[in-house]
């Protein structure tokens, strides 16, 4: 039965079922997140849908909370996860014009990379596969090399990870002399 009902509303692989009907819910009979074309949080918000691309397996915006602001362009690869609360924000305010918003590069956001709650990344920023955000880290600047751990705020690598998913600490106590 379950097989058939994920058949008939075309519910994406990795969305649970009931997820799904709210979201459908909230989308046809509420009208909220009208113009975006995946599953979305109700209470997420994407402003400029059309300039999000994403790869596979990724719904940005299926947690609670989230704010996708895609002005300059979003790029996400596949299977990226974003947590509750998560700020992808692509355009700033121009500062003489609170009306208009500065061009920048799009963010950028690699494969298999997980955006911890409350993360914020900002204009322009670029993330290789395989970038961890930690929970409230503030992304200033890039990290297109990937396979590492960032967090904090501004955020820095706390962390490298190899190829083989493996955590580095990159911070040194007194006890590894």
């Amino acid at each position: 039965m379950k097989k058939l009902i994920r058949s008939l509303l075309r519910v994406p692989e990795k969305v649970d079922t009931r997820f799904y009907l709210q979201y459908l819910f909230f989308k046809h009979v509420l009208r909220v997140n009208t113009r975006v074309p995946w599953p979305v949080h109700f209470t997420s918000r994407v402003v400029c849908p059309e300039r999000v691309r994403r790869g596979r397996a990724t719904y940005p915006g299926d947690m609670p909370a989230c704010y996708i602001q895609a002005i300059n362009g979003i790029e996400i690869g596949d299977e990226t996860i974003l947590a509750p609360g998560v700020g992808l924000i692509s355009a700033n305010h121009d500062p003489e014009n609170l009306d208009r918003h500065l061009p920048c590069e799009p963010i950028r956001i690699g494969r298999h990379c997980w955006i911890g709650m409350n993360a914020v990344i900002l204009p322009g920023v670029q993330l290789g596969d395989y970038t961890v955000v930690g929970a409230g880290a503030v992304v200033t600047r890039s990290f297109p090399q990937g396979h590492c751990v960032v967090a904090g705020n501004p955020a820095r690598i706390i962390r490298e990870l190899s190829s083989g998913g493996a955590p580095h600490n990159t911070e040194h106590s007194a006890h590894d002399s």
